[in-house]
């Protein structure tokens, strides 16, 4: 039986009480905690105590905490705090309840629009860190959550310890370089990062391209036994073909996938968002697109991406009847509806507003009138002036 933790239960800087474990890795452990008084959940990530007086190890934790401090969005994990408690550093950081993306992927691939929706929200997570100047450099599922159900998952990218920070002439800062160490994971690392040369954010580029062919395939591009071997593939070899291990993937979304991939960084998209464009317009990027949407708040929309085409908008002044619906109209007197004794009344659409339609204008019998009524006051006038004598008459006229 394991010995109880012995930090369950205690309360850092008199804020934040620690309560469960969560998880443990190579340089550290993480804990479910609450901040006190108010009631809030929130996640402390400790660096193990062994490598607390490790200069690298410790320089990598501290790398995390200005990484993340650098970078808000939504699709990242903010950080709140930082601190040191026993001589052990800790981050304080957002609390979100869900799965890795390395637990779902063991239930399988993904479907082609799920798989779509999750790595355009990795790219717009690590755009947002590369336009402030962070290269994550270690993506990989154990990095990325997964929050709600499935098809509707918000992504939150964790874990920037080995992110390479890059000042304003986009070299590399003090806080990038470890000696002794190749950072990252050898499954995700592109060619220039496994050859240890000069990297930026098309590394990141390429492992989102690595985690969308496992995602769609449910296997890595590259498998070898030992590190060593991986690496080398990254750097020599081709990847299968997607469409050769799942026939059903749409060739747009194979070629997007693959321009991640390519072994030249600079073959490769140049942006997280030139990249989440172009899946934007593949197939499968509709109906992503619209789920991302819905997910970060916007108001939902119709699922049906297909174009329409707009029926032609009526004449001004003209008056459209509505279309006859395909469905008889239910009976007032339908059993179960209340009777509603009531005229029916004509609708119509006027210039795309609904009005009410008018009865037809009498205008023939109204100029019927005017003119009976002037033919009437010229043949009076007429009649007046002969009496007067004021018209001479033409000596063929019968009363002349």
């Amino acid at each position: 039986m394991a010995a109880p933790d012995a930090r369950i239960g205690k309360v850092l800087d008199s804020r934040y009480r620690l309560v469960e474990r969560l998880a443990a890795g190579g340089m550290g452990v993480v804990y479910r905690a609450e901040r006190i008084g108010l009631a809030r959940q929130v996640a402390v990530k400790f660096l193990h105590r062994s490598s607390a007086h490790v200069p690298g190890h410790r320089a990598r934790f501290e790398r995390e905490a200005a990484a993340m401090s650098r970078v808000t969005h939504p699709n990242l994990v903010s950080i709140i705090d930082f601190g040191s408690t026993d001589g052990v550093p800790y981050l304080v950081m957002d609390y979100h309840p869900g799965m890795s993306l390395r637990q779902a992927l063991k239930q399988g691939s993904m479907e082609g629009r799920r798989a779509v929706f999750v790595a355009r929200q990795i790219l717009a997570g690590i755009g947002s860190a590369h336009a402030s100047g962070v290269v994550h450099r270690d993506l990989k599922p154990g990095n990325v959550l997964l929050v709600g159900s499935p098809g509707e998952d918000l992504v939150k990218i964790l874990d920037f310890g080995v992110a390479k920070l890059l000042e304003g002439d986009g070299g590399p800062s003090d806080l990038s370089a470890v000696a002794g160490y190749v950072l990252g994971t050898p499954e995700y690392m592109s060619p220039e990062q496994a050859r240890c040369e000069r990297i930026d954010q098309r590394t990141d580029i390429y492992a989102v391209g690595v985690l969308l062919y496992e995602m769609l395939t449910g296997r890595l591009p590259f498998q070898a036994e030992g590190d060593l071997a991986i690496l080398h593939k990254h750097i020599e070899e081709a990847p299968p073909a997607l469409r050769e291990l799942v026939p059903e993937v749409s060739p747009e979304l194979e070629a997007a996938t693959m321009c991640a991939l390519e072994k030249a960084p600079e073959r490769r998209w140049k942006s997280a968002a030139e990249f989440s464009k172009a899946l934007a317009a593949v197939p499968e990027g509709g109906a992503a697109l619209m789920a991302g949407e819905v997910a970060a708040g916007a108001a939902p929309a119709r699922a049906d991406m297909t174009p329409r085409a707009l029926p032609p908008r009526p004449p001004p002044g003209r008056v459209t009847p509505p279309p006859m619906d395909a469905q008889p109209r239910p009976r007032l007197d339908t059993p179960g509806m209340p009777t509603v004794a009531a005229r029916p009344q004509a609708m119509g659409r006027v210039n795309g507003a609904t009005s009410r339609a008018r009865p037809p204008r009498r205008r023939p019998r109204v100029l019927l009138l005017v003119c009976l009524i002037l033919g009437a006051a010229a043949l009076a006038g007429v009649g007046y002036a002969a009496m007067a004598g004021a018209i001479e008459w033409p000596s063929w006229v019968p009363w002349a």
